[in-house]
């Protein structure tokens, strides 16, 4: 008996660990701005999304978001000198938005690879750290520790990053619109660009509407 019970015990602890759930990275692109179009109520902003893959199903399990705003919430389009800046949250922001009644669009949510995501989530923690600050204008060095709302998280891009200057080359929905298919065209989105539309609902994303738009298409300034 005592034998059987050993070798019972010996089989549990022998036993194959639990499989650790397979791991996917999305990113979702947000532009928003007021109509009539004013410059000083526009903005470019960006959520990230991890989630577990399990035999039910995706669960998300991280959302951070980088939206980065001069800490007065004013935007001074003209300002030569930079400025303290905060990082909003999803919720912060939309409810900027809605004290101008402005207009959001949204661009993915786009599957990206692990490696991106970790970069996105490293400036985040930079740009939380203190050590950055806001300027309309941006920083027009790559390596400036100066950021507006499109260069914030961009910047971070391995390729788009490096490449603009000024990744949104026009601030509101237009110049998301075109950083959108900046990415697309350097392949920063996997299975060529497909949208997965469960993860606005699942992140509460739908709280505030914002339209669905393609990499490239154009936005109307004056017109909802």
């Amino acid at each position: 008996m005592n034998t059987l019970v050993f070798t019972l015990g010996l089989l549990a602890t022998c036993q194959a660990p639990e499989p650790i759930p397979a791991e996917r990275y999305y990113m979702i692109l947000f532009g928003a701005q007021s109509v009539p179009f004013n410059v000083r109520q526009t903005h470019t902003f960006a959520t990230f999304v991890r989630t577990e893959v399990l035999p039910v199903g995706e669960r998300v399990v991280a959302v951070d978001t980088v939206s980065w705003m001069p800490a007065t919430m004013k935007i001074r389009p003209f300002a030569v000198f930079p400025e303290p800046g905060v990082n909003l949250t999803l919720g912060q922001t939309f409810d900027w938005i809605a004290s101008y009644n402005g207009r959001v669009s949204n661009w993915g949510p786009y599957e990206i690879d692990a490696d991106r995501y970790s970069r996105y989530i490293a400036r985040k923690m930079d740009l939380e750290s203190g050590e950055f600050e806001y300027r309309a204008v941006g920083a027009i060095r790559r390596d400036d520790k100066i950021s507006n709302c499109g260069q914030s998280f961009s910047r971070a891009s391995p390729i788009v990053g490096r490449r603009f200057l000024q990744p949104t080359p026009s601030p509101g929905e237009n110049g998301t619109s075109s950083l959108a298919k900046r990415y697309h065209r350097v392949g920063a989105f996997q299975d060529n660009g497909a949208t997965h539309d469960w993860l606005i609902n699942a992140i509460q994303a739908d709280v505030y509407p914002s339209t669905t738009r393609r990499p490239g298409e154009k936005v109307p300034y004056f017109r909802r």
